[in-house]
């Protein structure tokens, strides 16, 4: 009883701290803006944020800094030194009829393709198709880079492990993240950066990174929580280990209603398109969702593990017509549920495909409408 009552008085000091951090916060957000961003305003998606490293990396932009960016960049990820020539810079570089490289940049010496994957799946042979058409255009001169937030290895179906040993070997491969590589080299860049507006664009797009894919608050208390962590080892250990516990729970019903949802077949239209992915870590959730689609318009429906809650959201494919939202609201598939992992696993497949079933009539209401216009 004694051990109970020593964690529900941990708990109130912890409550009370954050309390007064949330106040601190509140009244002092008018003069400091702690959240604001330009970049909030924005759909930012993966082919967006290449679309700004590009941008950066082209001597002929008018960002004003010539090649100090792309200089920077070699420097950072390439062990040799050449001389910064650019000869082209394309966003979305199209090799075949199946593949695009993210970020294509050919210099005098050197051809650099980067990979960017933040939250696309790998896709079979996809940087082993890269690497075969590196080869062959630069005659064995490239450097390939697979970019992602925590730095994680390409799935075996992207590359096979012995080709990537051999590449990174000779240095035409390298696996890079967000958290570390580019938070680092985007500190750089400011170093180096003479033009004012351009330095604070770097600022907004380093806090965007920062807090999308690294968790990281504009204003923490970490030394604080710190402290009572110190100071209360024994009652802080034991809360961990019961936090553990309902994340495993939760984790084992997602795996068995994934597995479930793998081997069953929801009734679409004969036009829709489907496709899932297997449970996948994502910004430390865990990830398991359907995609349906029609003529260009794509819909996510996802169940996401967060901390020690289960919830059912959707997004859209970038370039989904955003008629798609209005059209999800009136049929009611409230984004960001909360749902109660504690059901039975044909409960939760049900709810899941409850909800794809709506996201399937949103493309039938979606075609009157525009048979009608």
């Amino acid at each position: 009883m004694n051990e109970l009552k020593d964690i529900e008085n941990l708990l109130n000091i912890v409550k009370s701290r954050i309390d007064a951090h949330v106040k601190f916060k509140k009244e002092y957000d008018k003069q400091l803006a702690f959240d604001f961003s330009l970049f909030q305003f924005f759909a930012i998606g993966e082919n967006k944020i290449s679309q700004v490293l590009a941008y950066f990396l082209d001597v002929n932009q008018n960002h004003g800094q010539g090649d100090i960016f792309l200089n920077e960049f070699v420097k950072t990820f390439y062990e040799k030194e050449i001389e910064i020539q650019q000869l082209e810079n394309v966003c979305e570089k199209i090799i075949t009829e199946n593949r695009r490289i993210d970020i294509y940049i050919k210099l005098k010496g050197l051809t650099i393709g980067v990979e960017n994957k933040i939250w696309a799946d790998d896709q079979q042979n996809q940087l082993k198709d890269y690497s075969t058409f590196l080869e062959h255009k630069s005659k064995g001169n490239y450097l390939l880079l697979y970019l992602n937030p925590y730095g994680l290895e390409p799935k075996p179906k992207s590359i096979n492990d012995k080709l990537k040993r051999k590449l990174v070997a000779e240095n035409k491969l390298k696996i890079i993240s967000y958290k570390h590589d580019i938070i680092n080299l985007i500190n750089s860049w400011l170093v180096i950066c003479e033009a004012d507006n351009v330095s604070h664009f770097l600022k907004e797009f380093k806090k965007y990174l920062e807090i999308k894919f690294l968790g990281k608050n504009t204003l923490n208390m970490s030394k604080e929580l710190r402290t009572i962590i110190h100071e209360n080892e024994r009652e802080v250990q034991q809360l961990v280990n019961e936090y553990k516990l309902i994340e495993n729970e939760i984790l084992s019903t997602l795996n068995t209603v994934a597995k479930e949802l793998d081997k069953t077949q929801p009734v679409l239209d004969i036009a829709i398109e489907k496709s899932r992915n297997e449970l996948f870590n994502y910004n430390g959730s865990r990830v398991y969702k359907y995609s349906i689609s029609k003529n260009g318009n794509k819909i996510w429906i996802q169940f996401v593990k967060e901390e020690i809650h289960l919830y059912l959201n959707y997004y859209l494919q970038e370039g989904t017509d955003s008629s798609f939202k209005e059209i999800l609201s009136e049929l009611k598939f409230t984004n960001n549920t909360k749902i109660d992992y504690k059901q039975n696993k044909s409960e939760l497949v049900k709810i899941f495909l409850q909800h794809v079933g709506i996201a399937n009539e949103s493309f039938r209401v979606y075609d009157k409408r525009n048979e009608k216009e």
